[in-house]
Formats: structure tokens, sequence, C-alpha cells
């Protein structure tokens, strides 16, 4: 069998890689940044005042004049099975860990509902080609 060895050129190359790599130093390492702190906890008012707000809030978005007609029905029913929910709840009377908890919940929806409907109040939801239905 016949050794086949590399041209001068790539064997020129080939040296002048090895010896650049054997004499280069690693980067020194990035050194981290401060640590970035956690948010502060919302400060809640009570479980029927927060879920209270989330009604409002949803009422308020289902006012949003760029929403199309099925949307405004969905909100509909959201409004009225969130008030026979938070019936329940506040018949129920859970413990205070639990109304925290829920207070939490709807502090956290009541915050995205109002994003929505930031972003509804900035036009109409665009139409793609592959999301349009046709009627």
């Amino acid at each position: 069998m016949r050794l086949i060895l590399p041209s001068p050129t790539s064997r020129f190359l080939l040296l002048v890689c090895g010896s650049i790599a054997a004499c280069s130093k690693p980067a020194p390492p990035v050194q981290p940044g401060p640590p970035i702190g956690a948010d502060p906890p919302p400060s809640l008012r009570g479980m029927v005042e927060e879920c209270d707000a989330l009604t409002v809030a949803l009422t308020t978005f289902q006012a949003c004049p760029n929403l199309e007609e099925a949307d405004r029905q969905d909100l509909q029913d959201w409004i009225e099975r969130s008030g026979k929910d938070f019936a329940a709840g506040r018949k129920a009377n859970p413990e205070p860990n639990a109304q925290k908890a829920i207070a939490l919940a709807c502090f956290r929806a009541t915050k995205s509902v109002q994003a929505a409907t930031e972003r509804c109040l900035a036009g109409p939801r665009p139409k793609d080609a592959w999301w349009f239905e046709p009627r």
C-alpha cells in the first residue's frame, strides 16, 4: 500500500495553523455582572377585591371597539362564569393562605387582561393568510 503525503503547500498551512493554535492563549473568562434582584411581591388587597378587579378588567376589555363579535361573546361568557366562580369562592370562605393564593391568581389575570385591552385599543388584530377564516 502506498502512503500519500500532503502537498508542500498543505504541509506549510498545517504547520502554521498548528503553531498558531499551540501559541495562542484562551481568552480570559468574562466576569459575571451584578445579580438582578427579583421583583418585589405585589401588594395584594384581598381575595374579593382582586377578583372583582378581574371582573372589571374583563368588562373593560369587552368594551374595546376593535374586538370581533365572537371575541365579545366569549368575554361575556367569561364574565358570567367568573361571577359564579367568585361567588362560590366567597361562600366557601377558604383559609387565609388559600385566599392569598386566589388573590394572587386574580391579580396576575387582571394584569394580563389589562395588557390585552391595551393591545386591543392599539388597533384591530392583524389578519394573516393562514389565520383568516373566510365567512
